[in-house]
């Protein structure tokens, strides 16, 4: 059904605005909005109303909004001070006062069409399955946007939709010794066609940014998340991309913002902690993740947008480092109990968590325990790098196998499998790991300051000064420069 009033027309299969036939240039959002209030004629829309149905979500200021109507006035000619169609309403909102905008149907088509689905509706449905972050609605997330971009193929939101979609895809395979590399392609191709669709929409270049930070094009990913950010800065997600492809100083920035704008997000937290550890600065680290530990357990079951995982282990690497393991356990296991609920990094922060916890084990001669944990990391997640380690070096420490570089083998395995995949970083911690494992402690050090050498700038290692797998580390005179260059790194 077309809205009509004037001579101006609005499809809202694809939210395109004409004047007698010819297009004129406003984006699918804002034609959205005049669609809305045309159709409500006479009747006031406040402005919390608007920014509730079209910035749904969104911590953005009345500004955004005043802009959009001056756009909207612009492109069909308006004035805010004699309105022909929309009247601002001071204090309280805006109002239709164009003749009433009747939809109306379309010239009957020449030949039977299919059952019409409104792309729109297959756009939301996507939205509000990505937002759960629940790994089980993904592929219908995946479906609906894919519906969407086939319906509205010049609609930037639906393309943005589909890469966010492939990019959670993708991440539910970053922690294996393989991830998805195709789908990350997918998800790029997406959201550059998003960005290519409407330039002014920040939601493209965010995602984008952050795809292209995964694919180790940060710069570019950098540069993009900043564009997100100056397009639309009242936006807390866009924020989170920033802080999650920088470092150091501006990823503490961007923590703060988010903060600001959404205070009971936990990731930014986690941002902002993963700094302080590169920095030694542990108090600090601790406050951050016990903050963000109280919002996850807080927002257990919660209809929130973008629930937490991976703060209690993060918590718990802390307390490790400092000494504190029967508190580091209770942390691991609240993180493997909090994440079966099927959330999209459930299973990555599970593993991180049973391997935690059994190379704690380990540190108190547990090799029975340590050995429970690893095995079940290695059910969940087959081939492991770091629990196939603590795995052997369980075997070793109840001597049912020999200390040797023969019995680590399977973890060579798994690291030529990390360094295929591009995940040198990893595979380098993993390899320090095994070097602590059979008691060569010095080559760790050199291993560690090797990596963090060749490294390109980020956070490469942020994990080092609180590894439960790399404690031995602590006790080495190397590990001054590798901690002086972590510091160094994340100012």
């Amino acid at each position: 059904m077309l809205i009509h009033f004037g001579p101006f027309q609005i499809d809202p299969r694809t939210w395109t605005l004409t004047r007698e036939g010819q297009p004129i240039d406003l984006s699918p959002r804002l034609v959205e909005i005049l669609g809305h209030l045309a159709t409500h004629s006479g009747v006031i829309a406040t402005k919390d109303e608007l920014l509730e149905r079209f910035w749904p979500g969104i911590n953005i200021s009345d500004n955004t909004l005043t802009r959009a109507i001056a756009d909207i006035r612009k492109a069909i000619g308006d004035s805010a001070s004699a309105p022909t169609y929309v009247q601002t309403l001071a204090r309280r909102g805006y109002r239709f006062v164009g003749a009433p905008a009747a939809p109306q149907a379309p010239k009957a088509p020449e030949a039977p069409q299919a059952p019409y689905e409104d792309p729109f509706e297959a756009w939301e449905q996507g939205r509000l399955a990505l937002e759960s972050l629940d790994l089980s609605r993904l592929d219908q997330a995946i479906a609906a946007f894919e519906r969407a971009v086939a319906n509205l193929p010049s609609y930037a939101p639906a393309y943005a939709g589909l890469a966010n979609a492939y990019m959670l895809r993708f991440e539910t395979t970053r922690f294996s010794n393989t991830p998805d590399r195709e789908m990350l392609d997918r998800a790029i191709t997406s959201a550059r066609r998003a960005c290519a669709a409407d330039a002014r929409m920040g939601e493209g270049w965010a995602v984008l940014g952050y795809l292209l930070a995964a694919a180790g094009q940060v710069p570019e990913g950098q540069a993009a998340a900043r564009r997100a950010t100056a397009l639309e800065p009242g936006n807390w997600r866009h924020h989170f991309r920033l802080g999650y492809v920088t470092w150091g100083e501006e990823r503490l920035r961007a923590a703060d913002r988010i903060v600001e704008l959404m205070p009971a997000f936990a990731p930014a937290r986690m941002l902002s902690a993963m700094v302080f550890v590169a920095r030694g600065a542990l108090a600090r680290a601790e406050q951050e993740a016990t903050l963000g530990a109280d919002i996850q357990r807080g927002s257990a079951g919660a209809d929130t947008p973008i629930p937490a995982a991976g703060l209690h282990w993060l918590r718990g690497l802390v307390m490790s480092a400092r000494g504190e393991r029967d508190e580091a356990l209770a942390c691991f296991e609240e993180e493997i109990a909090a994440g079966t609920a099927g959330h999209v990094y459930g299973r990555e922060f599970i593993a991180n968590a049973r391997v935690a916890a059994g190379f704690v084990l380990l540190a108190r001669n547990d090799a029975e325990g340590a050995a429970a944990h690893f095995t079940q990391a290695l059910a969940d997640t087959p081939r492991h790098a770091r629990a196939t380690l603590g795995l052997q070096a369980s075997r070793i420490l109840t001597k049912e196998l020999r200390l040797s570089d023969a019995a680590l083998l399977p973890v060579a395995k798994a690291k030529e499998e990390l360094e295929r995949s591009g995940r040198h970083t990893e595979a380098a911690l993993v390899e320090a790991g095994e070097r602590c494992v059979l008691g060569r402690v010095t080559e760790a050090v050199d291993i560690l300051d090797r990596m963090l050498t060749l490294a390109p700038v980020g956070p490469a290692g942020w994990i080092i000064p609180v590894d439960p797998m790399l404690a031995a580390v602590r006790y080495v005179p190397g590990r001054a420069v590798i901690l002086a260059k972590l510091a160094a790194r994340a100012s």
